[in-house]
């Protein structure tokens, strides 16, 4: 039976040159910061990630071309220990190639929904350009013996060490020969997509479409211990919208009481920070309006159901385009957004998540953000898996 994770064979940033190729997510950038890397020949995202419309030749000349100047690191097989350090949090994992066939047995296992045009578009990118740039990130209960092997290879000194743009520091550590190998047999849990559903439905469907057996792509794999977990928020943008109406309604329904803007935030289940037309509140759902299902009664479908739907009409959340999502995360949120109103809800737990995925059904889009978020270019690797 084939491994659930394997060493991988790919390339890492150099670390002189890291700041140019990696890519932090956009939203954490400044205009400046894009515009920079937009015309930088070495950013993987500008020069041949999804946007960059690159052909499969214009990819391996990027590949080849960085490699040569010294700005990308050949590697492999290997697994890679990885630490990711900002101002409030520093998380500690592994990076390897995770079986796509696990999907199909229940080992790999997702949460929340997608949609289907972003994953043509995203699956599309990948047949193009038969490169992997961004990967996915899984959690897994704790495994003593994991821990034990990350904490021997981060004693000795980073193989590549480098802060990107928005200050957030990148450890890197190769794990080799008999290291590895022990590593890979001991992922024996199951694995839950926490970061890029989207991206392993992508690669899904090209998989499909070549040696399914041996289709795998990169991944960073952590312990439930090291996440950082928020909500994202639903922005409503309807310059039509009856705010007193609305506010009206909402205080017939549920408990709505104004608070300062600071105050607007979630401190419990059934509790939703809320903001309407510059007006605050916290928002309690009142118990007889819970469902008995521990599905339905997670918070993000109680807002759909209870809110969303009935009052301002939004019965396709992924298709509205009055509807934003916006993470309410330690170094980002909501409360400088242009929209008309917002909706946070207390994120799910950790437990939440891992139910939801277990019972084999998935939770609305953009219901939870978990970090950490690996950038675009910390690992690259050849998508080499086709029918022969």
């Amino acid at each position: 039976m084939s491994s659930l994770l394997k060493p991988l064979t790919g390339y890492v940033p150099a670390s002189q040159f890291a700041d140019r190729v990696v890519g932090p997510p956009t939203a954490l950038l400044s205009a400046g910061q894009l515009d920079r890397a937009r015309d930088d020949p070495l950013s993987f995202r500008f020069s041949v990630g999804r946007r960059a419309r690159a052909s499969q030749n214009r990819a391996a000349e990027w590949l080849a071309r960085s490699e040569e100047s010294g700005a990308l690191r050949a590697f492999g097989p290997a697994m890679l220990a990885y630490r990711q350090t900002d101002r409030n949090a520093s998380t500690t994992g592994v990076v390897a190639d995770v079986s796509l066939r696990a999907y199909d047995t229940g080992a790999l296992k997702r949460h929340e929904d997608t949609i289907p045009r972003t994953e043509r578009k995203m699956a599309k990118y990948m047949r193009t350009t038969r490169l992997f740039g961004n990967p996915i990130a899984l959690a897994h209960r704790p495994i003593s013996t994991v821990a034990e092997a990350i904490a021997t290879a981060t004693r000795r000194h980073p193989d590549e060490n480098f802060k990107t743009v928005d200050g957030v520091r990148h450890e890197l550590w190769f794990i080799q020969g008999q290291d590895a190998a022990e590593l890979e047999q001991v992922y024996d849990v199951p694995l839950y997509v926490t970061d890029g559903h989207h991206r392993l439905a992508a690669a899904l469907i090209v998989a499909h479409e070549g040696d399914f057996e041996t289709a795998r792509m990169p991944a960073g794999i952590f312990a439930t211990t090291e996440l950082q977990v928020a909500a994202f928020a639903r922005c409503i943008v309807n310059p039509a919208l009856d705010a007193s109406g609305v506010v009206d309604r909402l205080s017939y329904e549920h408990d709505l009481q104004e608070v300062e803007p600071t105050q607007a935030r979630p401190t419990r289940r059934f509790e939703f920070g809320v903001q309407i037309r510059g007006r605050h509140f916290r928002m309690r759902i009142s118990q007889d309006r819970v469902p008995a299902d521990p599905y339905e009664a997670l918070d993000v479908n109680l807002l759909q159901n209870l809110i969303l739907g009935p009052v301002f009409g939004i019965t396709n959340p992924g298709r509205d385009k009055r509807l934003r999502f916006v993470a309410e995360t330690p170094t980002a949120g909501v409360d400088d957004l242009d929209v008309d109103a917002w909706f946070l809800p207390f994120p799910a737990s950790v437990a939440d998540v891992m139910r939801v995925a277990d019972s084999g059904r998935v939770m609305p889009q953009k219901s939870t953000w978990f970090g950490p978020k690996l950038p675009s270019g910390l690992v690259i690797r050849t998508i080499d898996w086709r029918k022969s």
